[in-house]
């Protein structure tokens, strides 16, 4: 029984049970109708199974992990800020493997917001779960296509096995190169580390190596380096347009103004700081992949060099350009790691990595050529060292300021242009005529009348343009292996091939009809031409040859070929006439604290000159020229095949004067044909330098005239005519102090 005023209701156990299964029923159906409304919207088919649940799973777990979700920002104070940044994603048919991801943030006052981004998986998931297919890395990212299992597209089933691009991490991956049945593969793919153009790791070997570019630019808006937004968006345009893949990114704004980023990639980091008051930003990128830097450095300075605006009444002409100064360097091991790998066949292991790109000092750094023919990789940079030309005056020069002495001589402040093949510097736009002067004027004034020269090498064309500058020559004989060196030469470096000032000549020293180019590999031609022990037409021969090719101290087996073969060394001394010259450079200088050449790095130089000898050259001369802009001076040997010729070779600086003047042609603008070689620069080459008679006696078996060092007297009494001295530097220094002193008395 109740009380007043209360009331009871009974339901059966059926009833309740009922209740229950429909409304679970209803919520079933509400959620799966707007499950097909949400993947219909995506245009994905929802009939999929498991799988697609499963990879709706997987994207919600991996997103949202310590990210707000509405992707804004949080300040140091806990609170919500409402700044939307955009989220990284996966580029599209891109597979990315899985981590984990650690943070620790601390409390700062001079922070005023925090934001952490994750990558974005859900699209691919959805695509991967709808196509029963993932991404293999396709033609842009996989290193072996040959091998691939994949579409044109890069998608291949999902049993597959996944692609090893990234970064190993020091987890151990699989090796296809150590199945039996491609072992035939493994040299190609090791040899193919040395064949690319700059450093391709992308072998699947999954190097302890990487490659670092740093970049500092200044006079950039102000309201761009402050911006969170705009600064995330350029750092994930510049990962997704250079296909790497960035996997988070955290960024702060400072108090009172400037903002830091650093981005996780699945390749390593790329980081950066600005200062909107000054206008500068510094950035800095690495990755461990395959991927190039270098030929990012464009689109850097898209994203980022945003250009100041101008203020009221201020004259947009007077706002500078953004100043970009960049290094690329190389980082961790390679040799050791990589089957194969030399470092001195990698262009950024050579002089153009440590002496061009790993500086960030140059005012202006830009490649002008970067390319790879069928014999080896070209690369031309132009740039400006502040150390000797700044990019102030250079901008004066291109200006139309009265009265200024660099718009009145701008040629005093172009920017230098460099040379380089297979990473090794071959020449410069300022020492052009110091290297090449040196290199042929020399052995020309010294031979009485040189009618026919062969240049072994030289396919920018200087040598031939140096050679064609004196009257008598009536063929000069260019035989160069890779044409394609030519043809970039003509277009990007044409000062080098310029006759046009020379009276007689012609604007291009290629259609000079003295010259002859000929693109054929040098030492079959002469081996071909003027083989040892055979009578050769004596109108055929040369009266000197230059060897303007390889330096002897490059570490691969054509150089040590040119060096060494003796077929090919008696050819050249074969196909010279009587009284010929030969002219060989024989690259960077020795020092005083080097070992005997025999001993030493220049290892093929002490070969040549002993080889030289044994084939019949009567006397041999070693000078140095130290303005050819190289690290070191230049060392140049000359050979006579007469012992007469040297005394030619120890003419007077007066003498060597008149004989220029006689023998060169005159130019149109009336200045001198020669930039560098005169009779005093003649006169200096005639005495060795001191380190080349050090190292000479620092021979295992001790030359007998080193022991007369000591002893003046003994070298006063040496014949200085005796012809059975090839070359003896030594004595060559000795007996030039004496004949000196004779003239003095």
């Amino acid at each position: 029984m109740t009380k007043p005023g209360k009331f009871s209701i009974q339901l059966s156990g059926t009833f309740i049970l009922l209740s229950i299964a429909t409304s679970t029923l209803i919520a079933f159906s509400v959620g799966w109708i707007s499950r097909l409304v949400l993947l219909t919207s995506a245009g994905i088919n929802p009939i999929q199974g498991d799988s697609t649940a499963i990879a709706l799973r997987e994207a919600s777990s991996a997103s949202s992990i310590g990210v707000l979700d509405d992707g804004s920002s949080r300040g140091m104070s806990g609170k919500d800020v409402i700044k939307q940044l955009p989220a990284p994603k996966v580029l599209a048919g891109k597979q990315v493997p899985y981590t984990t991801y650690t943070s620790k943030s601390f409390p700062s006052e001079g922070t005023s917001t925090s934001n952490t981004l994750h990558i974005d998986r859900t699209v691919p998931l959805y695509i991967s779960a709808q196509s029963k297919k993932q991404f293999d890395g396709g033609p842009d990212f996989r290193s072996d296509t040959k091998k691939s299992t994949g579409d044109d597209k890069g998608w291949k089933p999902l049993n597959a096995d996944p692609p090893c691009d990234a970064c190993s991490r020091g987890k151990e991956k699989k090796n296809e190169l150590s199945i039996t049945e491609e072992e035939d593969d493994s040299t190609d793919e090791a040899s193919s580390i040395n064949e690319d153009g700059h450093n391709d790791d992308s072998d699947g070997l999954h190097l302890p190596a990487g490659q670092h570019l740093l970049v500092d630019i200044k006079d950039v808006d102000s309201e761009f380096l402050n911006s969170e937004e705009r600064l995330a968006s350029a750092m994930i345009d510049l990962t997704n347009e250079s296909k790497l893949t960035l996997l988070s990114y955290h960024c702060h704004s400072l108090v009172p103004i400037g903002v830091s980023c650093a981005g996780v990639l699945l390749e390593s980091h790329v980081a950066f700081h600005t200062w909107p008051l000054e206008g500068v930003i510094t950035l800095d990128l690495f990755t461990c992949g395959g991927g190039k830097l270098v030929p990012l450095m464009p689109l850097i300075e898209r994203l980022f060099s945003v250009k100041q605006t101008p203020s009221e009444g201020e004259n947009e002409e007077d706002i500078p350009e953004p100043t970009l100064l960049w290094a690329h360097k190389l980082r961790g091991f390679r040799e050791g790691f990589a089957a194969g790998y030399v470092r001195t066949s990698n262009p950024l292991d050579e002089g153009l990595g440590w002496s061009v790109l790993g500086r960030l000092d140059f005012d202006m750094k830009r490649p002008l050529l970067s390319t790879k023919t069928a014999f080896q990789h070209i690369d031309i940079y132009e740039v400006l060292d502040p150390d000797y030309r700044d990019l102030e005056s250079y901008q004066m020069s291109l200006s139309s300021t009265d009265g200024a002495y660099q718009s009145m001589h701008p040629e005093f402040f172009v920017p230098n242009k460099i040379l380089f093949l297979d990473g090794v510097q071959q020449s410069t736009l300022y020492g052009d005529a110091p290297y090449h002067e040196s290199i042929v004027h020399p052995a020309m004034f010294t031979h009485e009348n040189p009618k026919r020269v062969a240049i072994i090498g030289g396919g920018e064309g200087a040598t031939l343009r140096e050679a064609l500058k004196h009257k008598t020559v009536e063929k000069a004989v260019m035989i160069e292996i890779d044409e394609d060196v030519v043809e970039l030469s003509r277009e990007f470096l044409k000062e080098w091939s310029d006759c046009s000032d020379l009276v007689g000549s012609t604007n291009d020293c290629f259609e000079d009809p003295r010259a002859e180019v000929r693109y054929e590999d040098a030492m079959q031609y002469f081996i071909s031409a003027f083989p040892a022990n055979e009578a050769v037409n004596e109108s055929d021969k040369f009266d000197v040859i230059v060897m303007d090719s390889l330096d002897p101290n490059v570490k691969i087996s054509y150089t040590v070929e040119l060096y060494t073969n003796v077929k090919y060394i008696e050819s050249l001394y074969n196909g010279l006439t009587e009284s010929g010259i030969l002219v060989i450079q024989l690259g960077e200088s020795n020092t005083e604290h080097d070992p005997a050449d025999e001993v030493g790095k220049f290892e093929n130089r002490a070969i040549i000159k002993e080889k030289l000898k044994e084939v019949g050259f009567k006397s041999m001369h070693i000078y140095t020229e130290e303005h050819c802009e190289f690290q070191w001076p230049w060392t140049t040997l000359v050979a006579f095949k007469d012992a007469n010729t040297k005394q030619s070779w120890h003419r007077s600086a007066a003498e060597t004067d008149i004989k220029m003047r006689k023998r060169l042609l005159t130019t149109k603008s009336g200045r001198p044909a020669l930039r560098n070689y005169d009779g005093a620069t003649h006169y200096k080459y005639q005495i060795p330098p001191k380190s080349f008679e050090i190292s000479h006696c620092r021979q295992e078996e001790n030359p007998a005239e080193c022991a007369m060092l000591k002893n003046t007297d003994e070298f006063m009494s040496v014949d200085e005519d005796d012809n059975t001295i090839a070359y003896n530097p030594v004595m060559e220094r000795r007996l030039n102090h004496r004949v000196k002193a004779d003239k003095l008395v």
